[in-house]
């Protein structure tokens, strides 16, 4: 318990990069005479990853679409990862309307968003979020190979409504000098890496010990975020603890309580995600997600959830 880390709250765009090519949708098209074709039903579906195509590995969206394209009416040969297990399997390309080879898959190779920046140890250690990067298609977390954190404004925000999550829009210059660090890992916890002086300067506030999940109380407590230009500690009340929640990303129940955060935001709104929770003056928490019938009302996950896997 004599670890201390800086609380953040600092919002930060978020940029990675799948390892392999996600399958976010299998679907059939029409090909030149008419004929609909599915040539990747019950061979690929979603969330599937693939991994190489033909032997070589597959790094980017493009030149996939490419090599199929270029394959000549000859099956494809991939391997894929499929919950962890590795399957090869064979897919017959056809053509589309316009005389293209297709094997009928929508594909991301990338995932970007906002959110908030939890804490910072003192070698530069970070944990964001709270929740991991998913997919926005599949909502399957994304098995990342490599991601950016880069420095960004909040723009504007919409206010959290009953039945409508608000939302803080900000702006990410993907830049060389706006760079803050690197994610190295993306779990159900949050994101996890190392950050650069760059955002070690944005990091202010003196570092505060951890409260583990058993020194929590049920009553006062704050959450610093980033409205506007500078991060503000803002008023809530820890309504619940739930010591062994199967999900882990909704151990703390929280209600906004500050007049200021309720006025500018209606509640919890996202990209506010990794706000750190504060109380008696230790980092017990980040906020993870808003229910979404009521914007003042939110979960967090205990800050012990984070660091037992962003390290």
């Amino acid at each position: 318990g004599d670890m201390e880390l800086i609380p953040a709250g600092i919002p930060v765009g978020l940029y990675v990069e799948t390892d392999g090519l996600m399958v976010i949708g299998v679907g059939e098209f029409e090909g030149e005479a008419g004929i609909h074709y599915s040539p990747s039903k019950y061979i690929l579906k979603s969330g599937d990853y693939i991994l190489e195509c033909n032997g070589e590995a597959v790094t980017d969206k493009d030149s996939f679409i490419q090599t199929v394209e270029e394959c000549e009416g000859k099956e494809i040969k991939l391997k894929i990862q499929r919950n962890h297990a590795v399957h090869r399997v064979s897919v017959q390309p056809e053509k589309n309307q316009a005389g293209e080879y297709k094997i009928g898959v929508w594909i991301r190779d990338n995932a970007q968003g906002v959110g908030t920046l939890t804490y910072v140890d003192a070698n530069g250690k970070f944990g964001a979020l709270g929740h991991g990067v998913t997919d926005v298609d599949t909502s399957m977390l994304m098995e990342v190979e490599d991601g950016t954190l880069y420095q960004t404004e909040i723009i504007s925000i919409k206010k959290g409504r009953v039945g409508t999550p608000g939302e803080m829009t900000g702006m990410i210059v993907y830049s060389e000098e706006r760079i803050l660090g690197d994610i190295e890992y993306n779990g159900k916890e949050g994101i996890f890496g190392v950050c650069n002086e760059d955002a070690m300067k944005l990091c202010k506030e003196k570092p505060l010990p951890i409260g583990l999940k058993q020194e929590i109380k049920e009553g006062p407590a704050q959450i610093y975020c980033t409205l506007e230009d500078t991060p503000c500690y803002y008023n809530v009340e820890i309504t619940h603890v739930q010591m062994d929640h199967d999900n882990v990303n909704r151990g703390i129940e929280l209600q906004v309580t500050d007049l200021e955060l309720l006025e500018k935001t209606g509640g919890i709104v996202q990209g506010m995600s990794g706000s750190p929770i504060i109380q008696d003056g230790k980092i017990i928490g980040a906020v993870t997600h808003v229910l979404v019938n009521d914007p003042t009302r939110g979960y967090g996950i205990f800050l012990e959830s984070m660091l037992n896997n962003g390290n």
